[in-house]
């Protein structure tokens, strides 16, 4: 009886165990199951904190951006880069084969081989909308979003009022033209009359200030002994002057949280805070008015600060001939040197284009005087007056040998405050265009970042990555990820 019952204990055992040992198999391959989906994620994770961890440190430090260079100090920009890095820190992080006297292998016995980068965005993408929303974020955090709109503001104050520059040249050209018929009549009245009367001539100050257009305002207001940047750069180099490369696929992108005149003003700030101009340079930059570069574009400092120093000049022109004209007082003055002028030359009928000329050349004067107090750091008035007007009529002449006796205003605008007007009517398209220039001038003078471009950067990308386990599962994976 005891070996009866014996056999049926055996079998019962060897029955239940089975079944045991399935269950318990099962539910490891479970375990593993799931122990490889969660250590992929996990893995996979880590991968992309560590691929983003690898942002351009001299790009961060110098215009706090965040970006991936996936040139990588070595050359061209390429997104089989950033799969290899990303491959490569996973299978650093997956559990290795656990070796030791009994031999026992991990659970997983997991690796990437493969990594696919689906889609990415770069500062470039979207006219630059990529890299304005990243500087935004960065001006919100550090400012916060109620910005006084002093750049609207300063945008609305230098709009002239009256005539354009182009209109006031055009009078002034016609006035001469007047004058010019009037003594050329003069000279064909003497000839039929047979008359020996000296030949009439008109010696008008303002011929003086006509001819001074064609020198240059930079030649003409800058202060003397004013060492002014003649750096030169090679646009094609750099992003705006090439095909520049575009972020694959489709990208969520974050959208701004701002509304659209606040973004552009912290735009502007951030751009005052980040580049040089006249009277402010920085030592990092290859050129020294980068401002004026964002607005002109051109290749040389000192053709940027020119071009710019012009469209004030226009601006003012139009600002003091309106107030010329509107002064009983100085159309006095003008016609009463008008009416010397024309006795002299014995032809009173040159009195009225005379004084237009005198009251233009006068106006032009007064702008040049304008610009050289800008250039002194100091700031004009928005509008003039008797008390605020510089020029003084005898110093039509020779104004330039007077350009220093000035009155400076309190209150008014600064070179500065005429910057912050045009970078708000610029396209943004192109200041972000050029902005990215300036990136790459700077961040290539640094230690090994002779190659990099800002269209070769990453800021967000989707991932997928191929898993394999040793036990003969295979896991797919795909992540987003940004800054």
């Amino acid at each position: 009886m005891r070996r009866q019952e014996g056999g049926y204990i055996t079998l019962y055992l060897a029955l239940t165990l089975g079944v045991m040992l399935s269950l318990i198999f099962t539910l490891i391959e479970g375990v593993r199951i799931q122990t490889i989906r969660l250590e992929t994620e996990g893995v996979m994770d880590i991968g992309l904190y560590s691929v983003f961890g690898e942002y351009n440190r001299q790009l961060l430090e110098q215009y706090d951006l965040f970006y991936i260079d996936t040139t990588y100090g070595e050359g061209s920009p390429s997104t089989d880069l950033v799969e290899e890095h990303l491959q490569y820190y996973m299978n650093q992080n997956f559990i290795k084969e656990i070796t030791g006297l009994m031999g026992f292998r991990d659970l997983t016995g997991l690796s990437c081989d493969n990594v696919t980068l689906e889609a990415c965005l770069r500062p470039s993408d979207e006219q630059g909308q990529v890299l304005k929303r990243q500087i935004v974020d960065y001006m919100k955090s550090k400012k916060g979003i109620n910005l006084v709109e002093k750049a609207a503001e300063n945008f609305n104050l230098i709009q002239p009022n009256g005539m354009s520059s182009d209109e006031i040249n055009a009078r002034w050209d016609q006035a001469h033209e007047e004058i010019d018929e009037l003594l050329e009549n003069r000279r064909r009245q003497l000839q039929e009359e047979q008359q020996e009367e000296a030949e009439p001539a008109v010696d008008n100050p303002a011929d003086y200030i006509r001819e001074t257009r064609g020198t240059g305002i930079l030649k003409t207001a800058l202060p003397p002994g004013t060492a002014v940047s003649a750096v030169e750069i090679h646009p094609e180099n750099y992003f705006s002057h090439r095909r520049p490369l575009k972020g694959t696929g489709e990208l969520e992108t974050k959208e701004s949280m701002i509304e659209q005149t606040a973004g552009r003003v912290l735009l502007q700030e951030y751009l005052f805070e980040k580049c040089g101009y006249y009277g402010n340079t920085l030592d990092k930059g290859v050129l020294s008015y980068q401002l004026e570069y964002l607005l002109k574009g051109e290749s040389k400092d000192d053709e940027n600060l020119c071009r710019v120093l012009e469209d004030i000049l226009h601006i003012r022109q139009a600002v003091n001939t309106l107030y010329l004209f509107s002064s009983q007082d100085k159309q006095a003055q003008a016609e009463a040197l008008a009416a010397v002028i024309s006795g002299l030359a014995l032809m009173p009928e040159l009195v009225e284009p005379v004084k237009l000329t005198i009251l233009f050349a006068w106006g032009y004067a007064e702008s040049v005087q304008d610009i050289r107090i800008l250039l002194d750091g100091n700031k004009i008035p928005l509008g003039k007056d008797d008390n605020s007007w510089n020029t003084p009529l005898l110093h039509l002449v020779n104004f330039t040998a007077h350009l220093d006796e000035y009155r400076s205003a309190d209150k008014g605008m600064d070179y500065r405050d005429f910057l912050e007007g045009f970078l708000y009517i610029r396209g943004e398209e192109k200041i972000l265009e050029r902005f990215m220039d300036i990136c790459e001038m700077d961040i290539r003078l640094t230690s090994g970042n002779e190659y990099f471009q800002m269209d070769g950067c990453i800021e967000a990308l989707k991932a997928k990555a191929n898993v394999s386990s040793g036990y003969g599962y295979s896991y797919e994976i795909t992540r987003h990820f940004t800054y």
